[in-house]
């Protein structure tokens, strides 16, 4: 069910990456001419307003859709933070719980869940209490904390596949548009010899790097949002950690 909301979440957040895509696109080549002769006509000639225009929209529609798909991953995140304001485990100091009481701690989780409230610090308190009540041994069940927690944060971190390679994608298109705006550079140099009018061959070197300088612009905005989403995974997963073990396993006594 969750992989298939996240499927229609990607196909509405494709149509609006193609639209804002051409809006923006439209919107910097419409403020390119109105501002033509000021001192933000390079910036808008740049964003839009020149080169080849299927590499920047494309450059656009592929970094609109990352950051989407960043936001729906950030979205996922701090919805799995309410978790933490259920009060599954007990805070209080001094508090040690016997193997009965972690047994109820679990029952607990189990109610929850049979109300439709999941969430994945739940279901890691769960698989801890089950993990001590297999083998009723807290060491086994530290064990079993880091291999649940390290095997969720890498399955969280492969959902990112998508937008690693957006990341590698982008300043590609940007150096194939620069490809393109050059190989036309040299065909205008035919002209050039006939003619004598340096103009269209200096205009089409001028714009030639524009698509790059726009992809590596988009890159840089895009990585920081990546490395920015994959602190904040961090983050909370060292603080599920945290707290099950402060609140569960070390407080567990044996008699």
């Amino acid at each position: 069910m969750q992989q298939q909301l996240f499927s229609n979440t990607r196909v509405v957040n494709l149509v609006i990456s193609i639209l804002g895509a051409f809006l923006f696109w439209q919107a910097a080549s419409l403020l390119a001419d109105l501002t033509a002769g000021t001192g933000l006509h390079p910036m808008f000639r740049v964003l839009g307003g020149s080169g080849v225009a299927f590499v920047k929209i494309l450059a656009y529609l592929t970094f609109i859709f990352g950051v989407l798909e960043l936001r729906e991953r950030s979205k996922q995140i701090a919805k799995e933070e309410q978790g933490f304001h259920f009060g599954l485990l007990p805070t209080q100091e001094q508090l040690v719980l016997t193997p009965e009481e972690v047994e109820q701690i679990k029952h607990e989780t189990l109610k929850m869940e049979q109300k439709g409230q999941f969430f994945f610090v739940s279901s890691i308190i769960k698989k801890t209490c089950t993990q001590y009540r297999n083998d009723n041994n807290i060491g086994d069940t530290m064990q079993a904390l880091d291999a649940h927690l390290d095997a969720s944060q890498k399955q969280q971190e492969g959902q990112l596949e998508t937008v690693r390679y957006i990341i590698q994608t982008v300043p590609m298109l940007g150096f194939i548009g620069t490809i393109i705006e050059l190989t036309a550079s040299l065909r205008l140099v035919k002209n050039f010899q006939k003619t004598g009018d340096i103009t269209e061959v200096s205009n089409a070197l001028y714009s030639a790097f524009d698509a790059t300088l726009v992809a590596l612009g988009l890159t840089i905005i895009l990585t920081f949002l990546y490395h920015r989403h994959i602190e904040n995974l961090d983050v909370f997963f060292a603080r599920i950690k945290a707290y099950i073990m402060d609140n569960l396993v070390s407080r567990i006594y044996n008699r």
